[in-house]
């Protein structure tokens, strides 16, 4: 949470060996965006296990798990 009490996005930020690729990103297999040159997204995704995937232009693939704990109120 941020200090105003509001819910704070998830930044994923990629590198790519090519700074000029333009790189899709998908959550948990539904498209969120692509980005070039500054690969950086901001999400806000629910609580529990999610999947990040990453598909460059050329078809490369990289995808993690990752977990949204919850909330401490």
């Amino acid at each position: 949470k941020n200090l105003d009490e509001n819910r704070s996005r998830t930044v994923f930020e990629a590198a790519h060996s090519n700074p000029e690729a333009l790189v899709y990103w998908h959550l948990d297999g539904d498209y969120i965006g692509s980005t070039k040159k500054q690969h950086v997204m901001e999400l806000n995704p629910s609580v529990g296990l999610h999947k990040i995937t990453l598909v460059d232009e050329f078809g490369e693939r990289l995808q993690r798990n990752f977990e949204i704990l919850a909330e401490d109120d």
